[in-house]
């Protein structure tokens, strides 16, 4: 059949380019493809007593194409890694995937991030001072904790809620701006110096 592209190493098997699907051959029947955790579609194909597992993706291009040359790999074109059609498919270079999938993942952060952009308030568990931030780094970087830490408490992701601090056991929430009290603002190339006097929204 024309439309099925034999794989060049494991005859038995082959991409039908009319209906996308990879075949066992002999029996004519389509191989089942699961999902592995990485997001990308996986088959196990046999030649002889040997058994392998395969990225779907990149056994499609060698099938159409042959073997995937050194320093290259098989690249979705539309981001999609479950969408293995052949032309969705390209081979490039591993620096090239690197940066595609760096652009990729920086585009993803920022549009998130722009989404989560709200006030933290810290609370003194101690004393119930209030503190506010307008970002997470802000708050970290006050009372020397990582970003991640203020992340977590604030998102009740942390088992113990508070957090340890330079300035006592804190408690880190979001709020609405309009909700915000004695905000806290430290000028850029200020940062691991003294900190400024608060300032009150």
């Amino acid at each position: 059949m024309e439309s099925i592209k034999v794989h060049p190493i494991y005859k038995n098997y082959g991409y039908n380019v009319d209906d996308d699907n990879i075949y066992y051959l002999p029996l004519k029947r389509i191989v089942k493809q699961r999902e592995h955790s990485s997001g990308y579609a996986m088959i196990c194909a046999s030649n002889g007593a040997a058994h392998k597992s395969f990225m779907s993706h990149r056994f499609v291009w060698e099938c159409c194409n042959d073997s995937i040359p050194k320093n290259y790999e098989i690249d979705h074109i539309n981001k999609n890694k479950l969408d293995n059609r052949i032309q969705n498919l390209r081979c490039i270079t591993i620096s090239e995937n690197r940066k595609n999938r760096d652009h990729t993942n920086i585009l993803k952060y920022a549009k998130v991030a722009h989404t989560m952009k709200r006030f933290i308030k810290a609370t003194n568990t101690d004393t119930n001072e209030v503190f506010c931030f307008n970002c997470k780094n802000q708050c970290g970087k006050y009372f020397g904790v990582s970003a991640a830490l203020v992340y977590l408490i604030a998102e009740g992701l942390n088992l113990t809620k508070t957090a340890n601090t330079n300035k006592g056991k804190i408690k880190f929430e979001y709020i609405d701006e309009k909700d915000v009290q004695n905000l806290i603002k430290i000028p850029h190339g200020r940062l691991g110096r003294k900190y400024p006097k608060s300032e009150t929204a």
